[in-house]
């Protein structure tokens, strides 16, 4: 009995063993496959891409991000994007830029970004000697792009009219705090359009970056923004449209990383009277559409605003003195399409796939 005892006791012991063996055999097996698994999960999540569009900026907007937290950082990318329209929509009752215009020449207390916004704006317009120029509304209003129908062409008196209260020099901006600006002239009023969206891609990206996202593309209409490249290591890709080319038409398609596109041309907002078109860019010197010979320019840069301001001034420069400001730029590339169908780039900007 005790012989008997003593071997049951022995080969439970043993069962116990092996049965104890066994599980840890598993648990390590599981505990193997977990680590096997966590680094694909990695990729798989840092592969992962959100995306989430809406109509701001008067225009449509894309945003692409790629992470395990995309989808939360999108949301919070289109939270800014109705900040901004806040701040900066012209035609927005009660924005920063609507108060301004509607102060009758006092002073009006601003968010410090807009102030700090409409100081680049300003600085843009004394470099380029006010060829663009931020009190251009009142000469945008007149002409009547986004009208539903748009135009008609008005006459030269009320352009004239209008022309003496278009001077970048009327704007006071002042950055402490509390920011203000202030127009002299209680007939001016500001539009951002030259340059905003490119500031709001900028920030944009800003966001995304604190936020930990380190793939995603912007696309703010005509302003394009890349952030970093794909995961898997290619470049984001997008097309140049053809100016007055057919839905889908291009002039090509540009590889992008960690670099802002952006195109500005007469094809954007224009109407047709008795056989002409007239589009949205005007020369603040003539009140009129510019005629550059010129339908479109397309600026690839590190900052997107810089790039904004860019394609506005290239193309109201002309393609000649357009190139020597290009070239007088390091890290700035554009491309020129004239009217006449003949397309030019500086010797940096990539040839069109």
């Amino acid at each position: 009995m005790w012989y008997t005892f003593f071997m049951e006791k022995k080969r439970n012991t043993k069962t116990q063993a092996l049965c104890s063996n066994a599980k840890q055999n598993r648990t390590a097996a599981l505990l193997l496959a977990l680590l096997l698994c966590l680094p694909l999960s990695g990729c798989a999540d840092s592969a992962r891409q959100a995306t989430r569009s809406g109509f701001y900026f008067d225009t449509i907007i894309s945003l692409s991000a790629y992470g395990s937290h995309a989808d939360q950082a999108l949301e919070g990318a289109l939270a800014l994007c109705e900040r901004y329209e806040r701040l900066l929509g012209r035609t927005v009752k009660g924005s920063d830029i609507w108060k301004i215009n509607h102060a009758g020449g006092k002073s009006v207390q601003v968010d410090r970004e807009t102030a700090v916004l409409l100081q680049t704006a300003l600085d843009w317009a004394d470099r380029t000697q006010g060829l663009i120029d931020p009190t251009i509304a009142p000469l945008s209003e007149l002409w009547n792009f986004t009208g539903d129908p748009p135009g008609p062409v008005p006459s030269q008196e009320r352009i004239d009219a209008l022309l003496s209260h278009v001077d970048y020099r009327k704007v006071t901006v002042t950055l402490s705090d509390p920011a203000c600006v202030t127009l002299s002239d209680p007939d001016a009023q500001l539009d951002l359009g030259f340059i905003a969206k490119g500031y709001i891609a900028d920030r944009l990206k800003d966001y995304f970056l604190e936020q930990g996202i380190q793939s995603a593309l912007i696309n703010l209409g005509g302003n394009v923004l890349a952030l970093g490249e794909k995961p898997d290591g290619s470049a984001f890709r997008t097309g140049i449209r053809k100016p007055f080319g057919n839905d889908g038409e291009l002039l090509g398609v540009v590889e992008l990383r960690d670099r802002s596109l952006v195109s500005s041309g007469s094809y954007e907002r224009f109407f047709e009277q008795d056989g002409v078109l007239y589009h949205h860019i005007l020369d603040p010197n003539s009140g009129r559409p510019a005629d550059t010979g010129l339908d479109s320019v397309t600026i690839l840069s590190d900052s997107s605003a810089d790039g904004d301001a860019l394609s506005t001034a290239c193309f109201l420069l002309g393609y000649e003195k357009g190139r020597e400001l290009i070239d007088s730029l390091p890290g700035v590339e554009a491309l020129f399409s004239m009217s006449d169908g003949t397309i030019c780039r500086t010797e940096g900007f990539p040839k069109a796939s």
